[in-house]
């Protein structure tokens, strides 16, 4: 029986598992795979294994009635360290929570201000294995040891040293992510195309490493606001084009990205010179975006919108999105929708829904093409950090709406039961 240290959220997904084609992998830079194809189910061409996860509660934090550092105001990341420590970044309090293995406090790092290791205008928060924090904002980054003592900060100018937006670091510590210099005019900003760059933190230059795919632009999708005195902030902000492919990568082990941004089924293995060191496709077909799929996503769209605003007022800001109506969509849905690398270095490929949303099957692969299995749509679902030994924290809210991170562990994938 397969085991595993990674796996997918335990909310519900629809009933609904899409007929699979044959899969085929494909070990060095490549066109898509055979669609002729067929093997044995277990085998990497042949149809899903479908798989049911066993897993274990191990603990929850956050509520309105506990302690005072497990009252979250907004979590926006959760990180696992070597040792089995959940580091809780809380971007209203301003500072990240770690507690230990039994869901115990063990210390809080950060905290609002902007001294050495306090936080002003704090995007994101990376933490290493090590335990280690590079702290990001919009005009600096901060680095941090593991006990939260500051060691150096980074500032950052749009036109000198340009902005960074990173969501992972490298094992060697560069982040990886998006870097724009304002007045730029290069491949940063080329048509058609979405750049990773590798940020060092030694004060060298920012090196592009790839450049994504992405669909050619139909109409200018601005985003204006305007401030008076009397109104305050307002935004106003495009509906947009759907069905965009997504772009999303994730770290393995030696440093090699895997990533994603195409219509079909393809993850891309990036290496650290930017070349693509091999891909794993599956001939899997977009699906063509017909009535009932466009109608689909705009009452999504109704639903994020009122989500939104309800957001926006909270913070003073008033922001305004045209209707449903003005939505414009590509002819096909993407096949995929994300990925994530877990500890053990297996990528769990995230596919579309029906409908084109979120809530479709996940694929369970290894970079050299062994393939794991499958869960289906309504199974467990990629949490929010994977930590080692098969720990999952999932950021979630309880019924007064208040923060709260699980953390469950992975014990075993098994067969779906007979009965």
């Amino acid at each position: 029986m397969p085991k595993l240290t990674k796996a997918q959220a335990t909310t519900s997904r629809p009933q609904f598992l899409p007929p699979v084609l044959p899969f085929a992998l494909l070990v060095a830079c490549g066109d898509t795979g055979d669609g002729s194809a067929s093997g044995a189910a277990g085998t990497l061409d042949g149809p899903d294994v479908i798989l049911n996860a066993v897993t274990e509660q191990v603990f929850t934090v956050g509520s309105a009635t506990g302690d005072d550092w497990e009252t979250f105001g907004s979590v926006s990341s959760v990180h696992f360290d070597a040792q089995a420590n959940l580091h809780i970044f809380d971007d209203q309090a301003d500072h990240i929570v770690v507690v230990g293995p039994d869901g115990s406090l063990i210390r809080t790092v950060g905290g609002r201000g902007e001294g050495p290791g306090e936080f002003d205008d704090v995007t994101r928060a990376i933490v290493g294995r090590d335990g280690s924090y590079t702290v990001m904002g919009f005009f600096q980054i901060d680095l941090l040891e593991p006990d939260g003592e500051f060691v150096r900060r980074i500032t950052l100018d749009p036109i000198t040293t340009g902005l960074v937006m990173a969501d992972l670091a490298l094992p060697d510590g560069r982040l990886v992510g998006h870097f724009r210099r304002s007045g730029d005019d290069d491949e940063q900003s080329e048509e058609g195309s979405r750049p990773i760059h590798i940020f060092p933190l030694d004060d060298t230059e920012p090196e592009l490493l790839y450049t994504a795919w992405e669909l050619p632009e139909e109409d200018a999708d601005e985003t204006t606001q305007s401030w008076t005195p009397e109104t305050g902030m307002r935004m106003r902000r495009a509906a947009g084009r759907a069905f965009e492919p997504r772009l999303d990568f994730d770290v393995l082990t030696d440093g090699r990205l895997a990533l994603i941004d195409s219509i079909g089924y393809r993850v891309k293995l990036i290496g650290l010179d930017g070349s693509v060191t091999g891909t794993i496709e599956r001939p899997i077909a977009p699906l063509p975006v017909d009535d009932a799929i466009m109608e689909a996503e705009r009452e999504r769209y109704r639903e994020g919108e009122a989500a939104l605003v309800e957001r926006g007022a909270r913070y003073d800001i008033q922001i305004e999105r045209e209707g449903a109506e003005g939505r414009t969509f590509a002819d096909e849905v993407p096949v995929l929708w994300g990925l994530k690398v877990d500890w053990e270095n297996r990528i769990w490929v995230e596919r579309r829904g029906p409908t084109g949303d979120d809530y479709g099957p996940t694929d369970i692969v290894t970079p050299d093409g062994e393939y794991i299995g499958t869960l289906p749509p309504d199974g467990l679902r990629t949490p929010n950090a994977f930590g080692p030994g098969g720990l999952m924290a999932y950021i979630e809210s309880d019924e007064l709406d208040v923060p709260t991170v699980r953390v469950v562990r992975l014990v075993a994938l098994e067969p779906p039961s007979s009965n």
